[in-house]
């Protein structure tokens, strides 16, 4: 009876202890744990194909946490990580969502930054989708409609190319064209080395030039300077003249002066126009008067 109660006991334990190392590898590769240590980052992805809840949250390559959950938000899918919190990450850090294998194994990779700030744990941040090996399949699918269109282009291309080759016409005038420009390299070269000591001369001529020029103006700066200044004077003085000049101009206009009371005196006008009349007159008596009998004065002086 007492070996029948030990056996049972024994049975009893190698159960337990199987149940126990069952749930902690369960726990480990599940990442299941009992503690509240972890902190809970939010990371929106446009696309998380081929992620599971459990996957690995690596930092740097290094196993550091999971995913606990995702679920869609408008177009977009918001993946929950649960990081282990000795693990400092930083304003900058990035998020990506990447292969760990050919099977289609994914997980997520952390980089922690370097920035000042800490991470904000309360935020929604941004993930990458990097296209694992079915994506790049895919890429190459679309790739290979895309190519026979190229191809298809480019042999229509080479079709009319060749059309203007069998052209002669075309041809006989593109080999004209460069014969004309070989004849004119030929003429140009041939004008540079006939006249390449003149144009030595001009070049020896414009920087003597050059340099008499910078010595004038070193040497006469300062009468430069002087002249200049007085031109300045003169366009002062001559701008107060034509200042003055309108002012009496319109004060004469206004017959506010001499002048103008004389040119613009209607009364005036017409007295000196009936003293050149009256003068006139008298003048033709006078005239009259010498031509026949002389003049006779008829005066008292005393």
């Amino acid at each position: 009876m007492k070996n029948q109660r030990a056996t049972e006991v024994k049975v009893g334990i190698t159960v337990l202890l199987g149940l126990i190392v069952f749930i902690w590898i369960l726990g480990w590769t599940k990442n299941f744990t009992f503690s509240s240590s972890d902190n809970k980052i939010l990371v929106k992805f446009n696309n998380v194909s081929g992620l599971e809840i459990g996957n690995n949250v690596t930092v740097n390559g290094v196993k550091k946490g999971h995913v606990s959950d995702y679920y869609i938000e408008g177009s977009v899918v918001i993946v929950s990580l649960s990081v282990d919190n000795e693990v400092k990450l930083k304003k900058d850090a990035a998020f990506f969502l990447e292969s760990t294998d050919l099977m289609g194994g994914r997980k997520i990779e952390i980089f922690p930054g370097a920035s000042d700030e800490d991470l904000d744990y309360k935020g929604v941040h941004h993930g990458t989708y990097v296209t694992d090996i079915a994506g790049v399949i895919a890429l190459f699918g679309d790739l290979q409609d895309k190519i026979s269109i190229i191809a298809n282009e480019t042999a229509n291309t080479l079709q009319s190319l060749n059309s203007f080759l069998d052209d002669k016409v075309f041809m006989q005038e593109v080999r004209n064209s460069v014969i004309n420009l070989n004849r004119v390299t030929e003429r140009l070269d041939y004008v540079l080395t006939e006249n390449q000591q003149n144009i030595k001369e001009i070049s020896e001529n414009t920087k003597d030039i050059t340099a008499e020029t910078k010595m004038f103006l070193r040497v006469n700066g300062n009468n430069i300077e002087n002249t200049l200044k007085n031109l300045n004077t003169t366009v002062l003085k001559s701008d107060s003249l034509l200042t003055a000049i309108n002012y009496l101009t319109k004060e004469t206009m206004a017959g506010e002066n001499n002048l103008g009371k004389i040119l613009y005196n209607d009364s005036l006008y017409f007295n000196i126009v009936e003293s050149i009349q009256s003068l006139k007159h008298l003048t033709k008596i006078l005239i009259y008067q010498l031509e026949t009998s002389g003049v006779n004065v008829d005066a008292s002086i005393f």
